[in-house]
């Protein structure tokens, strides 16, 4: 009897439903359903998400998750900051870097010669060599006095807002002035010594005087390597130390790491490489600001805006996305400081964008500090400039390319070829991919995914923002 009472609550229950994902979020059927099953992926379990996107052709809302919802971008920022200096300063504007002495005698000697920097954010090495053979085609032959580097276009302030809430010494966290120099950061190229026991053959880039050099590594003849090496400010300079092992038969290791000061770090390079071509410079390297009277011997015209956003977009320079704030603040703010250049970008998210007060731009990177930008703050930032007349096709071609190129080169190669342009961002516990995506049908449209407070490992979350990416290029909005 008991097991017949059984059967029949078996036979009468109602069936039993696999539950699907949580429906999260509004908009067309189609990407709701695709969305919200990637957004209950087990990565995102815990993480605060802020998601829009829209046709780009009249903004109609196509899917949104707490699109309004306020969270940090890490490096989607970069979207800001790009459009505002190209919007501002034009696509065309380029910095100077000038070699000048404040004299030149018939001999060939000068008392002083001046590096005066403009800002260029992608001030290379190789650009200080050029000016360097300028003056030697000039006729300078010798500098009796100091190498005076002129950073006061820019002016003192060498460290971005929030970049000191992380401690390190990596490369891409480094210092800005107005004679940065490959992006304020020493290549370190360590090699094993010629026998066991040995110290490392260490090889810095670029050449000079600036660097602090301690070697207490060992070559040893077999193992694995475990060398260690870190910057640290030391008297007005920075100490590279050295330390660990390396075997003999290894190929040797190169590394970057930052710098502290970029007017002395450059500076010590340009009287190396004026010794390179035959013109010794016998006093100091010293910060100083050089006269207006002076004769130029040499100058340098940095890359365009439209170049350098592409450098900052694509391969999310950080260096160079603080130095378009500061020139920002310098060419429409009347400093080249970051308080200027945020005001300058403040107001043109408030005033031409159009923004609601509540965004927080702490610098121009999106690195650390209390950057907070919503899904639809970043999709009115890319809607604005797809709709300016003229059209502004530098910003779009500064977006790295899925599967092609950039921060996205080995990611989402199953999408339409060019059907995505977009920016990445990754701190801990961050991440972020904001852009443009071109629909089945052929038309476009404009998204931002924003996720905070994640647990998982960045490459997880990746994939779901792959997958996001896939069911909008399946997609095929209604009209």
């Amino acid at each position: 009897m008991r097991h017949l009472l059984l059967l029949l609550v078996l036979l009468l229950a109602p069936p039993v439903r696999a539950e699907g994902p949580p429906t999260l979020g509004k908009g067309d059927p189609t990407l709701v359903s695709a969305f919200s099953a990637a957004l209950s992926d087990d990565a995102l379990a815990g993480a605060r998400a802020s998601v829009l996107v829209v046709r780009l052709s009249d903004g109609a809302p196509l899917y949104a998750y707490q699109a309004d919802a306020r969270l940090h971008p890490a490096s989607n920022t970069k979207l800001v900051t790009t459009a505002a200096a190209l919007i501002e300063l034009g696509p065309a504007h380029t910095w100077q870097t000038d070699l000048a002495v404040d004299a030149l005698g018939r001999d060939g000697v000068a008392k002083t010669v001046y590096l005066v920097g403009g800002g260029d954010p992608h001030l290379m090495e190789a650009d200080l060599w050029r000016l360097a053979q300028d003056a030697r085609l000039r006729g300078l032959e010798r500098v009796d006095g100091d190498l005076v580097v002129d950073e006061s276009w820019f002016g003192p302030q060498h460290e971005a807002p929030g970049f000191g809430d992380k401690l390190q010494d990596s490369a891409y966290r480094a210092p800005t002035g107005a004679t940065t120099l490959n992006w304020d950061a020493v290549t370190v190229r360590v090699l094993p010594g010629a026998v066991v026991g040995a110290a490392p053959r260490v090889i810095l880039q670029p050449a000079g005087d600036y660097v602090d050099l301690v070697v207490t590594a060992t070559t040893t003849r077999k193992g694995r390597e475990q060398l260690a090496v870190a910057a640290t400010p030391h008297k007005g300079r920075t100490r590279i130390a050295v330390s660990g092992r390396i075997p003999l038969a290894h190929g040797g290791v190169v590394v970057r790491r930052r710098i502290d000061d970029p007017a002395l770090f450059a500076g010590h390079a340009a009287k190396a490489l004026l010794a390179s071509v035959g013109i010794k410079v016998k006093g100091r390297v010293v910060v100083g600001v050089a006269p207006a009277k002076r004769k130029r011997l040499g100058r340098h015209t940095s890359r365009s805006l439209a170049v350098a956003a592409a450098d900052v977009n694509k391969y999310s320079n950080n260096i160079m996305a603080e130095h378009l704030v500061r020139t920002l603040g310098k060419e429409k703010g009347g400093a080249g400081d970051w308080d200027a250049g945020r005001a300058v970008v403040n107001a043109f998210l408030e005033d031409r964008v159009g923004l609601r007060k509540g965004f927080v731009y702490r610098n121009g990177s999106g690195l650390f500090g209390d950057t907070a930008f919503s899904a639809a703050d970043l999709v009115a930032v890319l809607r604005y400039v797809a709709d300016l007349r003229p059209s502004m096709p530098e910003y779009e071609a500064s977006l790295a390319i899925g599967g092609a190129d950039g921060t996205l080169r080995k990611r989402m190669r199953k999408s339409p070829a060019r059907s995505i342009r977009a920016k990445t961002g990754t701190l801990d516990g961050v991440i972020a991919l904001s852009g443009y995506v071109t629909f089945a049908d052929g038309s476009r449209g404009a998204f931002s995914v924003l996720f905070n407070d994640v647990k998982a490992r960045p490459w997880a979350v990746w994939k779901v923002h792959d997958r996001l990416v896939d069911a909008m290029t399946r997609f095929t909005p209604t009209r």
